[in-house]
């Protein structure tokens, strides 16, 4: 009997690749199913690759992959990071961000913790998982595959990290959403005044939006400043010293291209449309890729890992509630500030909205500022984790 798998060369690697996620996100969308509010679709296409893999369908490894990984990574964090504009976050919302930064260092010293006490029972190279787990919860599933691919964890160790980071997350989301219903007494609380309340709402109706109409031109744009982007930060990184395991070249290139990307976040680059669907068409394939290059047999060990997940949040939501108090914020504007950093861009404006609608464009402003700092705090943790070994 043959080995090979049934689809093995570039095309019809490709064509299963990217018709997973279409599938799903057309599924997602016509049919409104229940299921997708506990097991959003990002976790069906990560976990069907996996299965057509181990049956054969599709191969665990390919040049495919190889090749798409190399440049995709570093592109969609070039072209998410494009959206960022720290100055107007900070004129609108400071006291959100403070927060959400001090959430962002609660996810830091959780997952730092939690590796801590559960490091014996976890699998190898788990200190990597932490820091690509970090990268998650701190700006997205881009900032996990960043992170992820910089410090070259194993695609094992992402697979435990994909359905922990979803596990918890499911835990996680409801409950800040019903947190909506403690607002007397966390105001009360926190101190917040009513005309506080009512002067961020003012302000974040004067956020400016940018178009959604995207020309080819824009397209060709972002995809040329991208790979140049990439290409600098690339050979800056080969003259870089290493501090292994966690501070290799390309690690050092993966951090070099979020710096730029900040960087021309400030250009006239940032008003060029189609930076997001760009970027996330990026992001759901390597994710599918990911989850083929994932051995059922690995993922042994999880079940600690997940507990160690539940740790690390509870530590994050314990940060938020003591900036909160710092900052003198209401409770709907902490769980945006919290949401925006562990839900990222696609779950924080749901959660503003449920709280009140006039977040939504904070809630936006803020998951893109977890979009920059995820990749820096996940390979702290990773670094902060290894000591530990």
């Amino acid at each position: 009997m043959s080995t090979e798998p049934l689809f093995n060369n570039l095309i019809g690697v490709m064509a299963v690749i990217t018709m997973i996620p279409v599938f799903f996100l057309w599924l997602e969308k016509k049919t409104s199913w229940k299921v997708f509010d506990y097991l959003p679709a990002i976790i069906w296409i990560f976990l069907t690759p996996i299965l057509l893999s181990n049956l054969n369908v599709i191969p665990k490894s390919s040049p495919v992959y190889t090749t798409f990984r190399s440049f995709a990574v570093p592109m969609f964090i070039v072209l998410m990071l494009l959206d960022i504009n720290i100055r107007e976050t900070m004129r609108v919302a400071w006291r959100g961000a403070a927060v959400m930064t001090m959430g962002s260092v609660g996810v830091v010293i959780g997952c730092v913790v939690a590796f801590f006490f559960f490091r014996g029972s976890l699998p190898d190279d788990s200190w990597s998982g932490f820091g690509a787990l970090a990268g998650s919860w701190i700006g997205g599933t881009g900032n996990l595959a960043a992170v992820a691919e910089s410090l070259d964890t194993p695609e094992s160790m992402v697979g435990i990290v994909v359905i922990v980071d979803n596990f918890v997350y499911l835990a996680y989301f409801p409950l800040i959403l019903t947190c909506k219903r403690w607002a007397d007494s966390f105001n009360r609380f926190t101190g917040v005044s009513q005309e506080s309340i009512d002067h961020i709402t003012a302000a974040a109706a004067n956020v400016e939006k940018k178009t959604h109409e995207v020309h080819f031109k824009d397209l060709l744009t972002l995809v040329g400043f991208a790979f140049t982007a990439i290409l600098i930060a690339n050979v800056i990184a080969g003259f870089l010293p290493e501090l292994r395991p966690v501070l290799t070249v390309r690690t050092w290139a993966i951090l070099l291209v979020t710096t730029i990307g900040i960087g021309l976040s400030a250009t006239s680059l940032k008003k060029v449309p189609g930076t997001e669907p760009l970027a996330m068409m990026l992001v759901y394939i390597y994710m599918t890729m990911i989850g083929a290059q994932a051995d059922l047999s690995q993922l042994a060990g999880g079940q600690w890992f997940l507990v160690a997940g539940f740790l690390a949040i509870t530590i994050h939501l314990v940060f938020i509630v003591i900036g909160a108090k710092i900052f003198r914020l209401d409770v709907s504007m902490a769980a945006v500030s919290s949401v925006a950093a562990v839900g990222g861009a696609a779950s924080a404006p749901v959660a503003a909205g449920y709280h009140r609608e006039e977040l939504v464009p904070i809630s936006i402003m803020l998951a893109l500022i977890g979009y920059a700092l995820g990749n820096y705090l996940g390979v702290a943790t990773a670094y902060l984790s290894s000591l530990l070994l």
